[in-house]
């Protein structure tokens, strides 16, 4: 979530299990602390010249099926950017972390967004991540399923 490199040791495989309420496909990618991505995620993301992801082993089980996926990766996206217009977004209330964790109803992004990542995290609201639109377009022309984007003006958390 801070947006640097992992510098200490990290015991692989992580281990992650699938929730037995919520059976069907996988996914390609599931949201938590360390993100999961399905390989051929990350293989559209980095072809499309994102070279900032730092790759731990994962393990995905499926007490359902009893099936070990290891076609995952553990992802630490490196590089935390503020894009946020404030004065033009709304946000929901205040919050105690508003340089971290800004809840908005509306994201307005700055017209000119610094650095060269083509996927980072947002410095207002770490928990997301964003997406060149070259990205964006990569991801949808290899029709990568269950993915969902939004553009500026638009919000979802």
């Amino acid at each position: 979530m801070t947006g640097q490199r992992i510098t200490y040791e990290v015991s692989t495989p992580l281990e992650y299990g699938l929730h037995p309420s919520y059976p069907g496909e996988l996914l390609p990618f599931y949201k938590s602390a360390a993100p999961l991505m399905h390989e051929r995620l990350l293989d559209v993301i980095t072809r499309a010249g994102a070279d900032n992801l730092q790759l731990f082993d994962a393990v995905l089980d499926d007490p359902q099926r009893s099936i070990r996926h290891t076609d995952y990766k553990a992802v630490n996206v490196i590089g935390l950017v503020a894009i946020a217009d404030l004065a033009k977004s709304q946000t929901m209330g205040t919050s105690d972390s508003e340089r971290i964790d800004v809840d908005f109803h509306r994201l307005v992004m700055r017209e000119q967004i610094p650095g060269e990542h083509l996927i980072f995290r947002m410095a207002e609201s770490v928990n997301a991540i964003v997406v060149h639109e070259r990205i964006k377009q990569r991801i949808d022309a290899a029709a990568v399923p269950g993915m969902t984007f939004y553009a500026s003006g638009e919000w979802s958390g």
